[in-house]
């Protein structure tokens, strides 16, 4: 009885190890991401333990994180920082728009509803960026090609992207104080792989990776 209760592979302890992987490798991204510099790193080597180890079970997926973290870190550093810069002018424009769209300006309403398209596109376009690097070797500017040439080849999945990286976004900045970002990470990693891979697997195969 007691073997049964406390095997590694009962239910129980599977939750607990899914939930705990949730919370830690949420965790590891934040820390990466708070500092600006580790965004993009951060990103990369979530994104890279999920696809490898958490999805397709192969083991360690924490040294994954750290190995992928310092194998990628000259290119999606930079690139990173271009993200966030980029990011840092759509919260200006934003501001810029909502005051006069608020002001009751007919042009400026238009013009704040086409932000928000504009909103999604740009998400759908970023979230090929980082996953990208962990599956294939680029420089920053070649990455940057990459990720606009893959958005535009997958239209339908590039949407489903800036929606979700979109609203992951919205939902820690309305919904901070729920501190969404001990899950969301882990929850975008997912989610996006589930996408993602089937975008990459013809060009993994032609290169003989997994």
């Amino acid at each position: 009885m007691l073997n049964k209760i406390f095997n590694p592979e009962n239910g129980f302890f599977k939750f607990i190890g899914i939930l705990t992987d949730v919370f830690a490798f949420s965790i590891l991204w934040l820390l990466c991401a708070v500092t600006v510099v580790g965004l993009g790193p951060g990103t990369t080597s979530l994104y890279d333990a999920m696809a490898r180890c958490l999805r397709k079970k192969q083991p360690g997926g924490y040294v994954r994180f750290w190995e992928s973290l310092k194998s990628n870190f000259k290119v999606a550093c930079p690139a990173g920082l271009i993200v966030a810069a980029a990011g840092y002018g759509m919260v200006k424009l934003h501001g810029f728009l909502y005051a006069g769209a608020a002001a009751g300006d007919r042009t400026m309403f238009m013009l704040y509803v086409a932000y928000w398209i504009f909103f999604v596109v740009v998400c759908g376009v970023v979230a090929y960026l980082f996953p990208v690097l962990s599956r294939f070797t680029f420089g920053v500017g070649g990455l940057l090609a990459a990720g606009v040439k893959l958005a535009l080849a997958n239209p339908l999945i590039t949407l489903a992207l800036g929606l979700l990286t979109g609203g992951g976004i919205l939902v820690c900045v309305l919904w901070w104080y729920w501190m969404p970002w001990l899950v969301l990470p882990y929850v975008w990693a997912l989610l996006a792989s589930l996408l993602l891979e089937r975008v990459f697997k013809p060009f993994m195969e032609g290169q003989g990776k997994e």
